[in-house]
């Protein structure tokens, strides 16, 4: 099994069947969990997803967390969960040129 780690922030990319059928653009999802301390941050991603795909997602991963720490979670649409904790889904799509 290869761990990827989301930059900086030396997390491991965690791979995670989470059930996202109803929505196949899916490719992984951020949680994270506030505390008096700091911040628990824990990256996830569907089994499947490889190669520069994977790295593009922990790329956008770091920034995501970065922007969360600094700004909260207004400025990315994060959601609250039931339990309190910040979730963001994320979708890798290509998009059209600019030329």
């Amino acid at each position: 099994m290869c761990v990827v780690l989301v930059g900086r922030l030396r997390l491991p990319l965690e791979v995670t069947d989470f059930g996202s059928e109803g929505d196949p653009e899916v490719s992984g999802c951020l949680l994270v969990r506030q505390f008096d301390e700091g911040l628990m941050m824990k990256a996830a991603v569907l089994p499947g997803l490889f190669g520069e795909a994977r790295e593009k997602f922990a790329e956008w991963a770091e920034a995501r967390f970065l922007r969360f720490a600094e700004h909260g979670p207004e400025p990315d649409g994060w959601q609250k969960t039931s339990d309190g904790d910040w979730q963001l889904w994320g979708r890798l799509q290509q998009m059209p040129s600019l030329d």
